[in-house]
């Protein structure tokens, strides 16, 4: 007899045996594609999804009955479209009773909220909105890429940008920082950064002198990339990535480590001598000084001499000679025309 198609949404209990990770969840960027569900499990057991970490507080607590994984029917099976962690958590307990003694019994059937195999508009938009505004946005935070890619694919659909902001509540500003450089990389059919790396770029596109640098223009209401200048792009993922080598980019080669790092990329970029200088193989810090003001040099030079006089006092301090004589005279002497100059530079 033909099973009957449930229309309704249901929260029912189930063995996790028919449960079944979503390779397209957004969460995961599209990176498991393909994947087995073994090798899923493993790698959602790894950085940066970090899935295992879930198991101590299932074996202290077992599964909270008022936080049911979201699945939707496929057969008689369930695809699991939120809860992909707990659920590798969950086999990760059932496959090692002797290791997690006593609470394999207790994972034998779990709560799920189950969408019917072919949902109506409205329940579609309720998997949608439940999705982005709870997951995407909320306490349960997914990754960079996954949210871009998330805005990036809602966006397409009925009403665009502006019915995904109403329903996950988000500022366009907020949205901005995960699409453009998402749709920039993808329009330059460049290879997207993995986990957290993404972000970087994100925090870069918030510099006013890289998107200066770039010639980046969005267009304000649809946040489209409408043109860039692609060799710009390039110099500036091997600024933030490392260069590339053998096609994979090599991080000990990037300038950038750290927020601080990129508002000073910003300010060398802003400035074509600068920019030229930074991507010759010199330093930010070389780079900076094409972009200071005669009085900023002045003030970084008063800096340099200071942190000299301690230097060359550390280094002649360890031996006695002719030759610590004359680099101690000479420097001296040296020290004493900066210190004029400046003197007169500042009157």
């Amino acid at each position: 007899m033909p099973r009957a198609v449930e229309s309704e949404t249901k929260l029912k209990y189930v063995s996790p045996d028919l449960l079944d990770f979503d390779p397209e969840n957004p969460r995961f960027a599209g990176r498991f594609s393909g994947y087995t569900p073994d090798r899923i499990q493993k790698e959602i057991s790894e950085e940066p999804y970090y899935a295992l970490e879930l198991v101590d507080s299932l074996v202290e607590n077992g599964f909270i009955d008022y936080e049911p994984l979201v699945v939707k029917r496929h057969g008689s099976r369930f695809t699991v479209i939120e809860g992909n962690r707990r659920l590798a958590a969950i086999r990760e307990i059932r496959a090692h009773p002797d290791r997690y003694a006593g609470r394999k019994s207790d994972l034998d059937q779990i709560p799920v909220l189950i969408f019917p195999e072919e949902p109506d508009d409205q329940q579609k938009n309720e998997m949608r909105v439940y999705l982005g505004v709870r997951h995407l946005f909320g306490f349960r935070d997914w990754p960079p890429l996954s949210k871009a890619q998330y805005l990036d694919r809602e966006s397409e659909r009925e009403g665009g940008l502006d019915r995904v902001l109403q329903e996950t509540q988000l500022k366009k500003n907020q949205a901005r920082r995960f699409l453009v450089p998402f749709r920039l990389l993808k329009s330059a059919e460049l290879k997207i950064p993995d986990s957290e790396d993404f972000w970087v770029l994100g925090e870069a596109l918030a510099r006013a002198g890289i998107k200066k640098f770039l010639q980046l223009e969005v267009d304000p209401k649809t946040l489209r990339v409408l043109s860039y200048n692609k060799r710009s792009l390039n110099l500036l993922l091997t600024d933030l990535y490392g260069p590339k080598r053998g096609g994979e980019r090599d991080p000990s080669g990037k300038i950038v480590f750290d927020t601080r790092d990129l508002s000073r990329l910003a300010n060398v970029l802003s400035s074509e001598r600068a920019t030229s200088v930074l991507h010759a193989g010199k330093t930010i810090g070389e780079a900076e000084i094409y972009v200071d003001t005669w009085e900023q040099s002045i003030t970084r030079l008063t800096k340099v001499m200071k942190e000299m006089r301690v230097l060359i006092k550390k280094v002649l301090r360890h031996k006695n000679g002719a030759e610590n004589e004359h680099l101690g005279n000479s420097f001296r002497r040296f020290d004493t025309a900066v210190k004029e100059f400046v003197k007169k530079a500042r009157q």
